[in-house]
């Protein structure tokens, strides 16, 4: 029997598994790349059935957090995926805060961001000449009047590529989370918008903050942009 894999408490027998595996990385009993033990061994040593074993393993892989190699095992993975599955994109549907209380969240952690960015600025230089070209394509959009489609395609890579220059693994995760909750919203500004205008102002005044690498200006800069998203947040009559 494995003794990583024993019970400790009355639950459901999925969530036994599913709590185990979190308990183990917790306590970095188990590691990225790990092989876990077979479904025999999990299944005798938490006292489940190995459908139970095998129902937990199918939500972790959605969770990203395993993989199931085909003949060889199951793995923890050995890094962070996309998936179908995203709990905190989920938590963030589930919790529906009202849009004072995103504008404050924005706010915050955005202004967090970009001074990780800045903390970083003699890393990221890749990262900053791509934020640049992306504001320049910007403004060929506005000139071609581009679509809200396109053009919040383009705002949703300004976001991105922050996330990449702040070189934090972390908040560039998370980061990535929130602005997927935030994307029919950033839609609706561009909506309400003279192509893009307000977003151009917006990210050439985040831009030219962390240039200068003053935080005085980030702190303005975001907090007129999150004004600005927030104020084009109404619906069409």
């Amino acid at each position: 029997m494995n003794k990583l894999f024993v019970a400790n408490e009355k639950e459901s027998a999925v969530d036994t598994v599913v709590n185990r595996i979190k308990q183990l990385l917790l306590e970095n009993k188990l590691h990225l790349g790990d092989k876990l033990p077979n479904e025999l061994e999990i299944s005798e040593g938490l006292c489940v059935s190995r459908g139970s074993v095998r129902e937990a393993m199918k939500i972790l892989a959605a969770l990203g957090v395993v993989e199931v190699k085909v003949g060889n095992g199951t793995y923890i993975v050995d890094k962070p995926k996309d998936t179908l599955i995203d709990p905190l994109l989920f938590s963030f549907f589930l919790i529906n805060p009202e849009l004072t209380e995103l504008s404050e969240f924005r706010k915050l952690f955005e202004t967090d961001i970009i001074k990780l960015i800045i903390s970083h600025y003699h890393e990221n230089e890749k990262e900053r000449m791509l934020i640049k070209e992306n504001v320049n394509s910007l403004k060929e959009l506005q000139i071609a009047k581009a679509s809200p489609d396109i053009l919040t395609k383009n705002d949703m890579e300004f976001h991105s590529l922050l996330g990449e220059a702040c070189h934090n693994s972390l908040a560039k995760k998370i980061y990535s989370f929130v602005m997927v909750f935030f994307k029919n919203s950033i839609l609706n500004s561009h909506k309400h918008q003279q192509s893009g205008h307000i977003a151009l102002e917006s990210h050439i005044a985040i831009l030219n903050a962390i240039e200068a690498q003053d935080i005085d200006l980030i702190k303005n800069a975001i907090e007129v942009s999150v004004d600005y998203w927030k104020d084009l947040q109404f619906d069409d009559k």
